[in-house]
């Protein structure tokens, strides 16, 4: 005889069915996914920062070099310049010194032949100048004027003086300049530092959201340091 089904006949310990699993990975997985890029990504931002500081430093000391060099041969130039300006000077006072005593040899109507001796001892710079002033004059008569105002004055010293000058002036340009390029690798360093401060802070924060900030202001400082590095001359030293 067929028994009757009664819901009292239904094993009681045996487990209803849970239905289908629900998709994707479980939370405590995905959490542990998370953690692992912003590891990556810490890491990743640390290893860049670390090699970056390293080569800031390296530029900055190299550009500080170039720095005191200048400065150094500056100092020297213009020690030159001086030099060659008190030659020159002392070789005006010895034009003025001959041109007042042939001005004086010529009042007394060059007795004994004075003015041409004085002449004939002019310096090769000065007589040029000298005979052109002389020219100007009307005949007989002492010309206005001094030939020290005449463009055929002119003198090596002075010439070498200026352009003495003008390479202490390039110089000093060019260590200054050097000096701002290693100002600014030094607040490379610095934007690089802060990245290795706040990606090893990111790693300390369980919150997600903490961790997310910190590594997303020490990617802004890595940007900008970078920005900063590669817009600079490269002083690689080879």
């Amino acid at each position: 005889m067929a028994l009757a089904y009664h819901p009292a006949m239904v094993d009681v310990n045996e487990p209803e069915s849970a239905g289908p699993e629900p998709p994707g990975d479980p939370p405590e997985t995905q959490s542990v996914r998370r953690d692992r890029r912003v590891e990556m990504l810490a890491a990743i931002l640390l290893s860049m920062a670390t090699v970056l500081t390293a080569w800031s430093a390296y530029q900055a000391t190299r550009w500080s070099g170039v720095q005191a060099e200048s400065y150094t041969t500056a100092s020297a130039r213009r020690t030159e310049s001086v030099r060659a300006t008190g030659v020159a000077n002392r070789q005006i006072l010895i034009d003025v010194d001959v041109f007042i005593n042939w001005l004086d040899a010529a009042d007394l109507r060059n007795e004994g032949g004075l003015a041409d001796d004085l002449r004939d001892r002019m310096r090769d710079e000065f007589r040029p100048a000298f005979d052109a002033w002389l020219a100007t004059g009307p005949p007989g008569q002492l010309p206005d004027g001094t030939p020290f105002e005449r463009p055929e004055y002119h003198l090596a010293a002075l010439d070498e003086s200026d352009r003495l000058e003008a390479e202490a002036a390039a110089e000093f340009d060019e260590g200054a300049e050097a000096n701002q390029i290693s100002d600014n690798f030094v607040l490379a360093a610095v934007l690089f530092a802060s990245v290795l401060f706040f990606s090893g802070l990111a790693g300390t924060f369980d919150s997600i959201k903490a961790q997310v900030m910190l590594l997303v202001l020490a990617g802004l400082m890595i940007s900008a340091g970078t920005v900063i590095v590669f817009s600079l001359p490269q002083n690689v030293g080879f």
